[in-house]
């Protein structure tokens, strides 16, 4: 198990690098909003990792808020981002 939590760690590196990348040559606002989206769901990501690791039920109750904060999150700065509106 010990070689599935390195692969799923080094995809998670792999997936922030790219959304690093994006957030900070983002060539519009939603560009870089989109990207802060990805990189809280691979903080998401990697604290049920470690929760997984850890066999630690509080840890996943974590994770679990801080995907629901960054859900209304993105929710809430899609509501402010300009855009088409029909």
């Amino acid at each position: 198990m010990t070689v599935v939590f390195v692969i799923a760690a080094a995809l998670f590196g792999v997936g922030a690098i790219g959304a690093a990348v994006r957030l900070v040559r983002g060539p519009s606002l939603l560009d870089r909003a989109v990207a802060l989206d990805v990189l809280l769901a691979v903080v998401t990501g990697v604290i049920v990792l470690i929760a997984a690791i850890e066999r630690s039920a509080t840890t996943l109750v974590i994770g679990v808020v801080v995907a629901l904060l960054g859900f209304i999150g993105s929710a809430g700065l899609a509501k402010l981002l300009p855009g088409e509106r029909q």
